[in-house]
């Protein structure tokens, strides 16, 4: 059933059977939207195309891929790319990434990534210019329940990183510098966004280089 028909509210979990949400979620009138299904709840949202979230995301996508680079990291990302287990989840985060032994293991054409015959991806990031509440909420207890050994949370606002590790266990630990791309420092990214706000992509990419040298 379109979108549209159904008028489903967004940036709100709402209970929903699993073939509903996937009806709603495949529709042609959800092509732009982001979806979440979580404890039998969905939950859509925007994709962004304000300015500030938009560049907070190049300005991350830039960092990770040119620390890769450098530290020759092997890595395949995605940019909104959606992750389904059939009957159980669903999640789109704004940028996630295969890294190491896992990077090619995605089959070029694949479009929805099925995660029965898949692996997770090695790390999440969300960029959270609106969504801070529900990034730090539902959706971390989504990631950590499923086993997702790193998650980051972008906060536009203060230009701070929210990251986390998640262990076989499902349990959870703030960190500052990233597990999955060793030596990456949070804090090096941080200082990246802040000096966005300042001077361009090419200047702050450069400053990168200079830093993960």
């Amino acid at each position: 059933m379109p979108l549209l028909q159904t008028k489903t509210p967004l940036d709100t979990w709402l209970a929903m059977p699993w073939e509903e949400f996937v009806n709603i979620a495949d529709a042609p009138d959800s092509s732009k939207l982001k979806s979440y299904y979580y404890n039998g709840e969905m939950r859509l949202e925007n994709m962004s195309t304000g300015s500030d979230h938009s560049k907070d995301h190049m300005t991350i996508i830039l960092s990770v891929g040119v620390f890769a680079a450098l530290r020759n990291i092997p890595i395949n990302g995605h940019d909104g790319c959606s992750y389904r287990k059939k009957g159980h989840t669903e999640f789109q985060p704004d940028a996630s990434y295969y890294i190491g032994d896992k990077a090619d293991v995605i089959s070029w054409g694949t479009r929805i990534i099925d995660l029965d015959q898949y692996p997770l991806p090695d790390l999440v990031i969300e960029i959270s210019d609106t969504s801070i509440s529900d990034d730090l909420g539902t959706k971390r207890l989504q990631y950590e329940e499923l086993g997702i050994s790193e998650y980051w949370i972008v906060n536009v606002q203060t230009m701070q990183i929210f990251a986390f590790t998640i262990a076989i266990d499902g349990s959870t630990r703030r960190i500052r510098e990233s597990l999955v791309l060793s030596g990456l420092k949070l804090e090096i990214l941080e200082q990246a966004l802040q000096r966005s706000r300042q001077e361009n992509q090419s200047a702050t990419t450069a400053w990168l280089m200079e830093q993960f040298r």
